[in-house]
């Protein structure tokens, strides 16, 4: 008699109700098991098993193993990633909203006395607050474009932009080419 799995790879249709009928309860069960610190996850995560399944059901061999521990071990190394996948976006996001900027004035004390470093700290505080925040995610949290942009929730290309933005006047006011910060166009909260 065919299985499930070897129907589902010779492309019959009804297989894949007939996978979804035999196979749920235990993918279900899983699921929550895995992601039970995630519950809104798991009906997603029960679509790529099933998914995944209907994918790798070609490389299923009946004289390897039953069917059903076949499904177990797919859906148990996918929950796994899942699982793994959450928790890395978490530890990211409160990373992430941990990194706020220091207030305006907060980093005068500690470079206090170098003129460069005095110049700097000035042109940091006047950067419009998106930029600040940016470039103190990324340089300060070592943050990527996409972190930042999930922390702010703002594109990658406004992330790029306000970084790039914030890194030209920073390097025009060191090099003591650049107005103060109070006299270049577009400074404020609205260019952020």
């Amino acid at each position: 008699m065919t299985t499930i799995l070897e129907r589902i790879a010779a492309g019959e249709r009804s297989a894949v109700d007939d996978c979804v009928r035999e196979y749920g309860d235990l993918v279900w069960r899983l699921a929550r098991r895995h992601l039970d610190h995630a519950p809104g996850e798991v009906e997603d995560a029960v679509q790529d098993v099933f998914v995944e399944i209907w994918m790798s059901a070609g490389r299923y061999d009946r004289e390897r193993g039953g069917e059903a521990a076949f499904v177990a071990t797919l859906a148990h190394r996918r929950l796994i990633d899942r699982r793994r996948e959450h928790t890395a976006r978490t530890r990211r996001n409160a990373r992430a909203a941990s990194m706020k900027p220091p207030a305006a004035g907060a980093l005068t004390g500690a470079l206090e006395g170098r003129e460069v470093a005095a110049r700097l700290v000035g042109a940091f505080d006047g950067l419009p607050a998106g930029e600040r925040e940016a470039l103190w995610m990324s340089v300060y949290g070592g943050l990527s474009h996409r972190e930042i942009g999930l922390a702010t929730e703002s594109p990658v290309g406004t992330v790029k932009s306000r970084l790039r933005r914030a890194m030209v006047r920073l390097s025009a006011v060191v090099a003591g080419t650049g107005p103060s910060m109070a006299s270049q166009p577009g400074v404020g909260e609205a260019a952020s």
